[in-house]
């Protein structure tokens, strides 16, 4: 007979069913046994409090006793003999008071009655005259713990007789209690059995018990910290106690009722026998569930795990069927497709030799193009250092030469090679940008400038580029009035895109006007201001299918024959990401035979502090030079930028110092002092960077002020701005330089 797992699963079912059911008796057995010992201590904590309400009771009826009589001596009893008989009666009536003293009110004893003789009579209790003075001047009840002649505990209690209206104390009566009298009230109160019984006083001393066991040692004392609620130990025995304090006029007394913690545990002794039983049982119900499903389920279901995992590479087909029908029908199953497998492991070996070897491939294409980047990286920031360097000199040179007093002729061919060199400039420029753009590494500068001069400046430096290239065309621009003029930005950027655009409108116009337009997109908030740009031109126009291409890199559109366009195809793709960075747009708004019309905003923050023109006033003043008194140390290793650099800055009346390197620089400062540092990067024997940190370091551990360093390099990329920075520069400046810009700085960092 084939058993299925299911009836094998039942089988389990009805185990943990078991098993539950088990646990659930196993349960209540002991909230039983937790029941009964809530039962014990409920019944120790009813036994002392009854003792307590007993002892309450038995030693207020003293006190109450005592001042019936103190009533009667007052009205009654005004002789003696007349006190002596009350005293008597008293005694005779209340075993409990072992002697009565009356004290009149001089504190003398008057009246004196006791079970013994006078001299039995302890002297603790008739010295005492604590049992006098207190009562007598409070007016209350007095009670307090005497040692009787044969070394017993007793109290002594004291009751002020008051006159009739209670105006004054007539005398005081005092009693002898022994202590044998509460152990009488224990012995007379009825008890559960198996439960004892202690009363201590406040020193700790048993002063009467009750035991259960006849073989019970009697206790004596313990220690007055001994706490007593809960679990304690006695004589090498486990007790369940629970106490209760007893507080008689200032004399307490502890009230202990406790059990032996064999008696009070027997029904769960017996009850936790019966679930060890339980628990032994459940471990061998477990264990038969468990080695059942182990030998019948698991171990099958892992042998055929076992072989599966090696009936590929395994030349047996056959596998052991075992007796459980699903497991059987798997067995059978996995043996059909054992051929299968075996057949797709071979191609599959194939295809992932395959595939390594593409990866492989990969892996080295990647590095190669890696390294052809790298190289690419290298090569062009060379070029662009080895271009813009002799570009510097060429252009300084020529502006130089250009406020010399030359020809007509010799100025238009100055002003024609100037703009050559400021287009060659642009080229490498764009080069750089793309370079930038395409490694993610562009940033933008922002500055305050202002918006009417840029625009100025734009038109005129492209109606000189009309002019050289003999074309009849003319530039106007126009700006809203109600655009804010002083803004912040990368005004650098803004007026690269304007060139672009306009050297485009020119490039694709033989004749016509550009005009350039400038309005407000929305509205200005407080902070921003999103300007929109219109550039419109007469020009060839672009045709139908590039007007979706033409914003791409090297892209130029389609020409005609007999179009020769010059340039790099850069510009739009570069004015196009500028405007992204700017967060804004470029587009081409419309465009036919009769020209284009190109569009961009961007968004630019308004200026809100009122800058100064003092370098822009000086410079138009012809009376007065700017530099004036200003110390500057020029480190650069080019004899023709020295020369430039150097007479440009003298001309505007700055005294110059030049160095060839960083170390003739730091001799220099040794000599003398300036006012700002112009400092090259690429410079023999010490270049800029290493020069400017040495700089920085000696200006800290002498604690100089820093002087300005303003970095002037051919190498224009973001990270190696970076690198200046962190070396300490405050200013960085690319080859060629912007005089004007120059001596803009160099106002700002002195103070001029």
């Amino acid at each position: 007979m084939r058993i299925t797992i299911r009836t094998r699963i039942l089988f389990i079912f009805v185990g943990v069913a078991l098993i539950q059911a088990l646990l659930l008796g196993a349960f209540f057995l002991h909230q039983h046994n937790k029941t009964n010992q809530n039962l014990v201590t409920q019944q120790l904590q009813a036994t002392s409090k009854n003792i307590n309400t007993q002892l309450s009771i038995f030693l207020n009826s003293l006190l109450q006793d005592l001042e019936t009589a103190s009533q009667q001596v007052e009205r009654m009893a005004q002789k003696n003999y007349q006190q002596y008989n009350l005293l008597k009666t008293l005694k005779n009536n209340n075993k409990a008071f072992s002697a009565l003293n009356f004290y009149d009110i001089n504190g003398f004893i008057k009246s004196s009655v006791s079970s013994a003789t006078l001299e039995n009579i302890p002297e603790s209790f008739i010295k005492n005259t604590a049992l006098f003075n207190f009562p007598y001047q409070t007016g209350k009840p007095y009670v307090c713990q005497l040692e009787t002649t044969e070394n017993k505990l007793a109290f002594g209690i004291s009751q002020p007789i008051h006159f009739l209206d209670n105006s004054y104390i007539v005398g005081v009566i005092s009693a002898l209690i022994s202590y044998d009298t509460i152990q009488d009230v224990i012995d007379q109160t009825a008890l559960p059995p198996h439960l004892n019984i202690l009363i201590l006083n406040s020193e700790g001393i048993v002063i009467a018990q009750h035991l259960s066991s006849p073989n019970t040692p009697p206790h004596l004392s313990f220690p007055v910290e001994q706490v007593w609620d809960g679990d304690i130990v006695l004589d090498h025995i486990h007790y369940v106690s629970v106490s209760s304090l007893l507080d008689f006029h200032g004399q307490q007394l502890t009230i202990v009722s406790n059990i032996d913690i064999k008696q009070s545990l027997a029904p769960t002794v017996r009850s936790f026998m019966l679930l060890i039983f339980i628990v032994l049982l459940l471990l061998v119900l477990s264990a038969l569930v468990g080695w059942t499903t182990n030998k019948k389920i698991i171990e099958p279901l892992q042998l055929l795990a076992d072989i599966s995992s090696t009936m590929i590479q395994s030349k047996e087909n056959d596998i052991l069927l075992p007796q459980d029908a699903e497991l059987h029908d798997l067995a059978a199953t996995l043996n059909d497709l054992n051929n299968q497998l075996r057949a797709s492991n071979s191609s599959l070996e194939g295809e992932v030799q395959k595939r390594r070897r593409e990866e492989k491939s990969a892996i080295l294409a990647k590095i190669e193009a890696e390294k052809a980047n790298q190289a690419k990286s290298i090569f062009l920031a060379n070029m662009i250092h080895e271009i813009r360097t002799p570009l510097h000199g060429m252009i300084g040179m020529l502006a130089m030469m250009s406020n010399d007093s030359i020809t007509r002729q010799q100025q238009q061919l100055l002003s024609m090679t100037i703009t050559a060199g400021q287009r060659l400039q642009t080229v490498v420029d764009s080069i750089l940008d793309l370079s930038q753009i395409e490694s993610g590494k562009f940033q933008l500068h922002s500055s305050p400038f202002s918006l009417s001069d840029l625009v100025l400046e734009v038109v005129e430096f492209m109606q000189v580029q009309v002019k050289t290239q003999n074309k009849d065309i003319s530039i106007s621009s126009k700006q809203a009035e109600n655009i804010p003029n002083a803004l912040i930005g990368d005004s650098g950027r803004i007026r690269q895109i304007l060139i672009n655009l306009i050297n485009n409108s020119i490039k694709f116009s033989k004749k016509g006007s550009i005009w350039l337009k400038i309005e407000l997109q929305s509205q200005p908030t407080q902070q921003k201001v999103s300007l929109l740009f219109t550039i419109k031109d007469n020009g060839y126009g672009i045709a139908e299918e590039s007007k979706n291409s033409i914003f791409d890199a090297f892209e130029r559109g389609r020409l005609e024959k007999e179009h020769v366009i010059e340039g790099t195809g850069l510009g739009l793709f570069i004015s196009s990401e500028f405007v992204q960075h700017m967060q804004g747009k470029l587009w081409l708004e419309s465009t036919s035979k009769d020209g284009s019309t190109f569009c961009f905003t961007i968004l630019c923050e308004l200026d809100q502090e009122e800058r100064s023109q003092v370098v822009e006033e000086l410079e138009t003043s012809s009376q007065v030079k700017v530099l004036d008194g200003i110390r500057i140390f020029l480190a650069e290793d080019e004899f023709i930028n020295q020369r430039i650099i150097s007479a440009y800055l003298e001309e505007q009346g700055g005294a110059v110092t030049v160095c060839a390197n960083g170390q003739e620089l730091l001799d220099a400062m040794q000599e003398g002092s300036a006012d700002i540092i112009l400092m090259d990067i690429r410079m023999p024997v010490l270049n800029g960077i290493e020069t400017t940190k040495i700089i920085r370091e000696n200006e800290k551990g002498l604690s100089l002020l820093p002087i300005p360093i303003v970095a002037l390099t051919a190498q224009a990329t973001t990270d190696f701005e970076e690198q200046c920075k962190n070396a300490g520069m405050n200013a960085y400046l690319t080859k060629p330089i912007h005089f004007k810009k120059l001596v803009d700085i160099i106002c700002e960092y002195v103070g001029k």
